[in-house]
């Protein structure tokens, strides 16, 4: 009962299984032991932000630097709290601090990232943190020494479409480093998914991993522009567009023709030539983050065009997240019913219309109801089956909005909504490709 690491790993897995309180009461009673404890108080910092308690979180992190300067989580943890807190330029250097102390270290680089990019006045920074923080991932994954001894497992629809893309790259004429190697033994590798099904798992020998690895750990990015003349189509009525989307009740606007069209072609080569597609999710689907190299100058043109175009929409919101989901072709699931924690967002599809063989489908389901304000993260986020009960309860409408290319949905962000079916045609082009923008913050 007085084992620290006993209690502390005890808090972890409560922390994980969401009973965020029980996981607070093991942190407290390590530290009833070991008061001074960094690990135990980062920790604890951690699950107090979880609750939205920033100060206090904030607290903890200052008592674990207290007691040892040098470690560099707890940097990491105050400049948590610190972003929570809106005290921004503080949090960019408490993470800045913790890469001092471990400039390797992956966390530290991710959430700086993600900090520059709310205070998204430097184009250049943000877009060198994103990198910065893309590269030292793919460092810290694929260069870890055990799997020159063991290999590595890879998801098998993860593995097809790097095979798509690296295919894309070669005919494409870009010249990734250890491209050639990657798809000669990629290649060989596939017979092992089942094709028309959602692949499985495939195991990779050291000698093939060795072979693979050059082009894994690139950070490549598909060239884009520095500026455009316009991202946002200039054609649309945008003020006709803004009061259609405040008129709502509940806030749901449906945008066709979003994009200008050179900013659509230039956003459909960076999904399809950028190595970025690295977050796995269980319907079979990767994730891309702007903390995570999922981020240009057009990305960031475009979040400054909503806030000039629609201002009594966007306000002073700051951009909280970008990110881009990237879907297998056969799959019917995408992301499950949640809410964010965002005041707006704005969610749109790149790839061609013909492409969706379900042309009332596709796209997305947004519910009329939002999310309660005292609701947890777990709870608004991944609990679908307290979400669907809440909305069965509170009798919820849904609008369904069918994928189209170059269509956008702007959306309040505390409505519950979910990828509708998809079934799309099955080449790497023709993937689904859905980016979306977090404005401001109203959910804890």
């Amino acid at each position: 009962p007085l084992h620290v690491a006993l209690l502390a790993n005890r808090g972890n897995v409560l922390q994980r299984l969401g009973r965020t309180a029980d996981a607070l009461d093991s942190y407290e009673r390590a530290l009833q032991v070991e008061p001074q404890n960094p690990v135990v108080l980062c920790n604890l910092a951690n699950a107090l932000c979880e609750q939205a308690r920033y100060a206090d979180a904030l607290a903890a992190a200052e008592r674990a630097i207290a007691a040892r300067a040098q470690h560099a989580p707890a940097w990491v943890e105050r400049g948590n709290a610190l972003k929570l807190l809106d005290r921004t330029a503080e949090a960019i250097a408490s993470f800045e601090k913790a890469l001092q102390l471990e400039p390797a270290m992956v966390q530290a680089h991710t959430n700086l990232a993600a900090t520059v990019l709310s205070d998204s006045v430097d184009t250049a920074r943000v877009i060198e943190a994103g990198h910065q923080s893309l590269a030292v991932y793919l460092q810290s994954t694929y260069h870890a020494p055990a799997l020159q001894r063991t290999g590595l497992t890879l998801a098998g629809f993860r593995l097809r479409h790097d095979v798509q893309q690296a295919e894309w790259l070669q005919a494409h004429g870009h010249a990734v480093p250890g491209l050639a190697a990657f798809l000669k033994t990629a290649q060989a590798l596939l017979p092992q998914t089942n094709a028309g099904e959602v692949p499985g798992s495939v195991r990779v020998s050291p000698a093939e991993f060795a072979r693979m690895q050059a082009f894994l750990c690139t950070p490549w990015m598909h060239p884009m522009p520095a500026m455009l003349p316009d991202v946002l189509n200039p054609a649309n009525d945008w003020p006709a567009l803004e009061e259609a989307y405040l008129a709502g009740t509940p806030e749901i606007l449906t945008i066709d023709h979003f994009l200008a069209e050179p900013a659509l072609k230039a956003f459909q080569d960076f999904a399809h030539g950028s190595r970025v597609w690295h977050g796995e999710y269980a319907n079979s689907y990767l994730g891309a983050f702007a903390n995570r190299g999922f981020n240009s100058p057009l990305h960031l043109q475009l979040a400054r065009e909503l806030r000039q175009r629609m201002p009594r929409v966007f306000k002073d919101y700051l951009l909280t997240q970008l990110w881009g989901f990237k879907y297998e072709p056969t799959m019917t699931r995408g992301i499950n019913v949640h809410a964010d924690f965002a005041k707006v967002n704005l969610n749109f599809w790149i790839a061609p219309s013909e492409n969706n063989l379900d042309p009332e489908s596709g796209g997305l389901k947004v519910y009329d109801v939002p999310a309660p304000a005292d609701w947890t993260f777990e709870q608004y986020n991944t609990d679908s089956t307290r979400i669907y009960d809440f909305l069965r309860t509170h009798q919820a409408g849904c609008v369904t909005v069918p994928h189209r290319c170059n269509r956008a949905v702007l959306f309040n962000s505390a409505l519950f909504h979910e990828t509708d079916t998809i079934r799309f045609v099955d080449r790497y082009e023709a993937r689904r490709v859905n980016m979306t923008y977090l404005f401001g913050q109203q959910l804890r």
